[in-house]
């Protein structure tokens, strides 16, 4: 005598609908939580660091620029300004110092301190000469 066995009548059955919710709701999460600006500021890669080093071993005709870390620009409430802690006279002078900065081939940071009683014109005055010398990173400072 033969055994009882079960026989499935039809295959096996996948069921694709969920797996779509959920490839779809991870779509949905991976844009949503993404970031599609740029960098405020990259850090150097070991490549530039690299060409760098090798350009001063080679000992190249042209002289590397001085590395500026930041430029600090004080705005004082009664139209005194400072580059670096060092009076500025007017907005032309300072304008014509940015450019020479830029000229020597960096492009620091720029940060404008203003104090409280500088009139916000007077600083976005400064904003301006410092976009208009060529410096694309001129950012506020702000008090905590």
């Amino acid at each position: 005598m033969r055994a009882a066995t079960a026989k499935r009548r039809g295959g096996l059955e996948l069921k694709m609908t969920p797996m779509i919710d959920v490839v779809f709701l991870l779509l949905v999460f991976f844009l949503w939580t993404s970031s599609f600006n740029e960098p405020e500021f990259d850090l150097p890669s070991a490549l530039a660091m690299q060409a760098e080093t090798a350009a001063q071993s080679r000992g190249s005709s042209e002289s590397t620029p001085e590395l500026f870390d930041e430029i600090v620009i004080e705005v004082d409430g009664a139209d005194a300004l400072s580059l670096n802690g060092q009076a500025v006279a007017s907005l032309e002078q300072l304008s014509a110092q940015l450019r020479e900065i830029v000229q020597l081939g960096a492009s620091p940071q720029v940060i404008i301190d203003p104090t409280e009683a500088t009139a916000v014109g007077r600083a976005i005055a400064v904003y301006d000469t410092a976009r208009a010398a060529g410096l694309d990173r001129v950012l506020f400072a702000a008090k905590g």
